[in-house]
């Protein structure tokens, strides 16, 4: 006995037919009669009866398909546990600037322990960069902030993110009496274009009909703070962030509206069938406990 007399079974059984089984291995049909007689007679069972309907398994080739199919299934993931094994897999993963929410070590601890051999390449950007990326094919994955619907890309949707508007302490008073129609009209940090927050907050600002005009852009989280404290301006951000700011009575978060955008995690379509970005999206589900 062999696999590949294992493979004729298990496809004869699947097929009903002598013909179909060989057009599927491409084997003649007579090949696909020997494999299947040596294993009856290897065995001293009987496998099959011929009906009109076609080729039907015994009762005793019914148990003996079940376990053929489980050795089958035994004997690839042999194979695939050896390759990934031997091979070193090459795999970019690019990151928004917010390394506590995304939980960085928790997901290479869940990858190395389905992946043995990667060499993983992290590279930091801005959401639209991500995006790009990704899509072009630069990057295999990656985190971003936003509520995606992109075509280039997969997406998972990982968690909520709670997003307000915060100005300097030293400005509470102002802003704790302030309506939208106020807001507006406060100088503006923003963030650049390709930025998912200069996004949502442009389309948190048209939802309840106001604008505003950047006074200055920045594109780091931690910029955006010390420009806020420094009185320069209003600015979207994470309320994990803010609120701890706030505490510290370095900020003050304007108490009348906020948004919810999505953390997402995103992936190449053309690097879907990779074991390491098979592995990359499960170990992102088991830390986000997500359910297929």
């Amino acid at each position: 006995m062999d696999l590949n007399q294992l493979k004729t079974f298990v496809t004869v059984a699947e097929t009903a037919s002598l013909t179909r089984a060989a057009n599927q291995l491409y084997l003649s049909q007579p090949a696909i009669s020997a494999h299947i007689k040596s294993l009856e007679s290897e065995f001293n069972v009987r496998l099959f009866k011929r009906t009109p309907r076609g080729m039907e398994l015994t009762p005793t080739g019914i148990i003996m398909r079940d376990e053929a199919s489980i050795a089958l299934e035994a004997a690839r993931n042999f194979v695939n546990k050896a390759q990934a094994l031997n091979d070193t897999n090459i795999c970019s993963l690019g990151t928004i600037s917010v390394p506590v929410i995304l939980n960085l070590p928790g997901v290479l601890s869940q990858l190395r322990r389905r992946h043995h051999n990667v060499n993983l390449t992290i590279q930091q950007n801005i959401s639209g960069h991500i995006i790009d990326g990704v899509s072009s094919g630069v990057l295999d994955a990656g985190f971003v902030i936003g509520n995606l619907s992109d075509s280039r890309v997969e997406v998972l949707n990982i968690s909520p993110i709670s997003l307000c508007i915060v100005g300097p302490w030293s400005w509470r008073e102002r802003l704790s009496e302030a309506e939208w129609k106020d807001i507006q009209v406060f100088p503006w940090i923003s963030t650049p274009a390709k930025c998912s927050f200069s996004t949502i907050a442009r389309e948190f600002f048209n939802q309840n009909n106001a604008n505003f005009t950047p006074s200055m852009v920045a594109d780091q989280e931690r910029t955006l703070m010390d420009l806020v404290c420094l009185e320069m301006g209003l600015t979207l951000m994470r309320e994990d962030l803010a609120l701890p700011a706030q505490d510290n009575k370095q900020v003050y978060i304007w108490p009348k509206d906020k948004t919810i955008s999505q953390l997402c995690f995103i992936w190449s379509k053309s690097r879907a069938s990779s074991p390491i970005i098979k592995d990359l999206i499960d170990s992102v589900k088991t830390l986000w406990n997500i359910a297929d």
